[in-house]
């Protein structure tokens, strides 16, 4: 599959996200298949955050999964989604610490407004001291996560992306 074709299945099957203001082409750096299947569930597309080069900007991370129960996502499922994130970044930070698996004792949750494609979503936000982290659903059977470094808070007015251009070429892992 050739580079622009790869990028234009991952679009047709996730939409991917970025800040409204972002001038920087995104990074497709993981997506998630569904058990069993090949059907794409999640994707992440990262800014700023290269494997390549000097850094030039922020770390700026915008996931995307899809919502496939019958129920629509809850408080629960918002704080889960932002929970995950936040521990991946202690534990890429501490991976042998057994505080890394806990929230901080500073963390704190609290409610904004995450602008998706011109529709406000309610979202549910987590800060601490290492990361902030916001979580909506769009309304659209799609969760769609912000993640920067604390101290945030992270773009708040995200445009859907929709040409293979607005990202970095795919890149295996070697």
């Amino acid at each position: 599959m050739d580079e622009g074709a790869g990028l234009a299945h991952i679009l047709a099957e996730v939409p991917l996200y970025a800040p409204a203001d972002e001038p920087r082409r995104g990074r497709v750096s993981s997506t998630t298949l569904e058990p069993g299947g090949g059907r794409l569930l999640k994707a992440v597309v990262d800014f700023g955050s290269t494997p390549e080069g000097a850094d030039l900007g922020p770390n700026l991370e915008v996931a995307t999964r899809l919502w496939e129960r019958a129920e629509p996502p809850g408080e629960r499922d918002l704080r889960a989604f932002c929970a995950e994130r936040d521990l991946m970044e202690r534990r890429a930070r501490d991976p042998l610490g057994a505080r890394s698996f806990a929230l901080p004792e500073d963390a704190r949750w609290s409610r904004q407004v995450l602008v998706v494609d011109g529709r406000e979503c309610p979202a549910t936000v987590l800060t601490t001291a290492g990361s902030w982290v916001a979580a909506a659903e769009t309304g659209r059977g799609v969760l769609v996560r912000v993640f920067t470094p604390a101290p945030g808070p992270g773009p708040r007015v995200l445009r859907r992306l929709t040409d293979p251009a607005e990202l970095e070429p795919l890149r295996g892992r070697g």
